[in-house]
Order: C-alpha cells, then sequence, then structure tokens
C-alpha cells in the first residue's frame, strides 16, 4: 500500500503492483524518492493525432506529477525493460529531448554496470 496525495490535498492508500524492473531502475536512475505506478489502458484509448486522429493505437508513455513526485506508465502492451527506461529517463531528465531519451535508453541498456560505475 502507498499513500497518495492527491490535488484536492486528500490522502488515498493504493494498491501497488510490484515490479522488479521499475524498483531497479528507480535506484540506478536516482528516484527512489518517487512511486512509479503502471497501468495497463486499451488500444482504443489511444488517439494517434499523427495518423487523423484514430483510435486503436499501440502505446507506452508516462504521465508526470512533479509536486508529488509520482509517475504513471501507461501501456497497451506488456511493458519490457527498455520501455521502463525510457520512461524513468522522462522523469530524471524532463527537459530532454525525445532523442536524447531514446539515444540514452539504448546506451544504458547496452552497458549499464560501465556507466554506473564512478
Amino acid at each position: 500500500m502507498v499513500s497518495v496525495l492527491s490535488n484536492q490535498k486528500t490522502i488515498t492508500k493504493i494498491k501497488v503492483k510490484n515490479l522488479p524492473l521499475i524498483n531497479k531502475w528507480q535506484v540506478l536512475l536516482g528516484l527512489s524518492d518517487w512511486v512509479i505506478l503502471y497501468e495497463s489502458i486499451s488500444e482504443d484509448q489511444v488517439v494517434d493525432e499523427m495518423e487523423e486522429n484514430t483510435h486503436g493505437h499501440e502505446f507506452v508513455g508516462i504521465h508526470i506529477n512533479f509536486t508529488n513526485k509520482i509517475g504513471t506508465i501507461y501501456h497497451t502492451r506488456k511493458l519490457k525493460e527498455d520501455d521502463i527506461v525510457h520512461e524513468l529517463l522522462h522523469v530524471r531528465f524532463h527537459s530532454w529531448s525525445e532523442e536524447k531519451v531514446n539515444f540514452w535508453t539504448d546506451l544504458l541498456l547496452k552497458s549499464p554496470k560501465s556507466l554506473f560505475q564512478f
């Protein structure tokens, strides 16, 4: 159970599913003080503006609440490690471009040990 503070300043207890890969990458990226949730959604809930507002597209994305340090990863398919790293990089480095997040996602997954040795 996790306590979450809503916009109305009320605390709600929610049951959080544990995903070890999220926990692993939260620690590696310095996001241990964040609550990262994930929620499966239907492809019918996804509207692609670049495809003339059509429904029914695959999607993985994160909604970030910086005030309460809560991120929710929404996904239409099973989450893979690269999805998790990518979305957590958006939280950690929110000013980065999509291209930079893609670059670092690939780099971290190819050789994470060497990048985290200081």
